[in-house]
């Protein structure tokens, strides 16, 4: 077995960048993370109420396309600066979760 390790040696303004957009996946899987949580935990609290099945607020996908619908759809609000970093950084974050 071989294995190999590389460095990048990256220019400031590329540092930059990259840190940007790892930034950004994370920004995305935390928004994702406490969206969905914030669902799971109204719906057991409608559970100790004593709501029916039927009427619990609405689950979440987890699904990505499911995660990737709902980030296209807030992303303005959530990240106003959403643009500056490829939409694969952002997906990175939502595969993730």
């Amino acid at each position: 077995m071989q294995s190999y390790r590389f460095a990048l040696d990256l220019t400031p303004r590329q540092g930059r960048v990259v840190l940007a957009h790892a930034g950004a996946a994370r920004v995305a899987h935390n928004w994702a993370l406490a969206r969905v949580k914030a669902v799971m935990d109204q719906r057991a609290a409608e559970r100790t109420y004593g709501v029916d099945e039927a009427d619990l607020t609405p689950p979440l996908g987890w699904s990505l396309p499911a995660l990737r619908r709902a980030w296209n759809a807030a992303k303005d609000e959530v990240a106003p600066w959403w643009r500056e970093c490829s939409k694969e950084a952002y997906n990175t974050g939502l595969e993730a979760l």
